[in-house]
C-alpha cells in the first residue's frame, strides 16, 4: 500500500499551525497575570534559543542587501506591535474571540499586494474577502 505524499511545504505550514496554535494558548493563559509589554519582553527571551539555532545553521552569516535587511527589521518591527496589541486584546477578551479575528491578519496582505504590487483577485477570492470581513462583525458580537 502506497503511503500518501504529503509536500514539505504542507507539512511546515501544519507545523506552524501547531505551534501557533499552541501560542496563542498559551498567550490567553498568561494574559491575566501579566501585561502585554511584560508578555513582550518575556516572549522576546524564548526567542533566543530560535534565533540561536538559525545563526548556527547560517554558520553565523546573515547576507543580505539593504532592502532585505530592512524589510526583516521592519517585519519584527511590526511583529512585535502586532503581538502587543495581540496580548492587550487577550487581557480583555476572550482568545476564541480574540483568536480568529486577528487570524484575519492576510487580508491586508491581500489587499496591499493588490494595490502596490498590483496583483490580482478572481471572483471566488473577492467573495473570501468578503466573508472574512464579514466574519469579524459575527465573531465580535
Amino acid at each position: 500500500m502506497k503511503r500518501p505524499y504529503i509536500p514539505l511545504w504542507l507539512s511546515y505550514a501544519l507545523l506552524c499551525i501547531l505551534c501557533w496554535g499552541v501560542w496563542a494558548f498559551l498567550s490567553k493563559l498568561v494574559a491575566g497575570e501579566m501585561t502585554p509589554m511584560q508578555i513582550q519582553v518575556l516572549f522576546t527571551i524564548g526567542m533566543f534559543p530560535v534565533v540561536l539555532m538559525a545563526l548556527v545553521h547560517l554558520r553565523w552569516k546573515v547576507d543580505t542587501d539593504f532592502r532585505g535587511a530592512a524589510c526583516g527589521i521592519l517585519n519584527g518591527v511590526f511583529a512585535g506591535l502586532g503581538l502587543l496589541a495581540y496580548f492587550a486584546a487577550l487581557a480583555r477578551e476572550k482568545a476564541s474571540i480574540v483568536s480568529p479575528i486577528t487570524a484575519i491578519f492576510p487580508l491586508l496582505t491581500v489587499v496591499l499586494a493588490f494595490i502596490l504590487l498590483r496583483e490580482r483577485m478572481n471572483r471566488v477570492q473577492m467573495a473570501g474577502v468578503v466573508l472574512a470581513l464579514t466574519s469579524i462583525f459575527i465573531l465580535a458580537r
